[in-house]
């Protein structure tokens, strides 16, 4: 097996799965510049440059200013995944996009105690899997539906509901407050997954909804 096959790189600026046509074009003519096999839209709905040669990556992430690791502030969730929502699908009942946007920029008081990633389903079908993200927000006719603690790994787990009916506003103003009571309650490293299961959704609803 040859070295590059195991190499890859990811493009932290092309956000949500969502490329127009101009972002094509580069992804295209990338490609061809460094003979880069394989494109792939990760799970986390981000650009993948597969099977490169290292000298090839090296030199691309000079061309594209990139780090040596994406830029990711630990006073900010891991990483957003959003759905086309009302904007581009038929079935959508929120505005998927714009509140995955909306939570990307989110800074919380401090440093998380892990990784937490994000899951916007703009209806009840949850193309985003929000039931298990740390943070689930799924559109509903009357608003999001807001939901904690979910996991999709080894010890998978479904988030609990802690509220629903909420505006955008009030959606962003839940999941700041529920990250920043995490984050000063939870133990370093704790998932929120665990960090539920440790301390219940009653609890948590007490301590941030009132």
């Amino acid at each position: 097996m040859s070295d590059n096959l195991n190499t890859y790189l990811v493009l932290p600026h092309f956000n949500a799965g969502l490329l127009d046509p101009e972002d094509l074009e580069q992804l295209a003519a990338l490609a061809r510049k460094y003979n880069i096999p394989k494109t792939k839209i990760t799970g986390a709905q981000r650009v993948a440059l597969l099977g490169m040669e290292p000298e090839a990556m090296a030199a691309l992430r000079t061309e594209l200013n990139l780090p040596e690791t994406p830029p990711h502030s630990s006073n900010r969730v891991h990483y957003v995944q959003a759905c086309p929502g009302r904007t581009w699908c038929k079935f959508g009942h929120q505005d998927a996009l714009e509140l995955g946007e909306r939570i990307k920029k989110i800074e919380l008081d401090g440093p998380l105690p892990a990784k937490v990633k994000v899951g916007v389903s703009g209806c009840r079908f949850c193309c985003c899997e929000s039931w298990m993200r740390d943070v689930g927000l799924a559109g509903e006719s009357k608003g999001w539906r807001f939901s904690f603690g979910g996991n999709a790994a080894g010890r998978p787990r479904i988030g609990d509901l802690v509220a629903e009916g909420l505006s955008s506003d009030e959606a962003v103003a839940l999941v700041t407050k529920t990250l920043n009571y995490y984050r000063s309650e939870a133990k370093f490293k704790s998932r929120s997954a665990r960090f539920m299961e440790r301390f219940g959704v009653e609890a948590l609803k007490k301590a941030v909804l009132g």
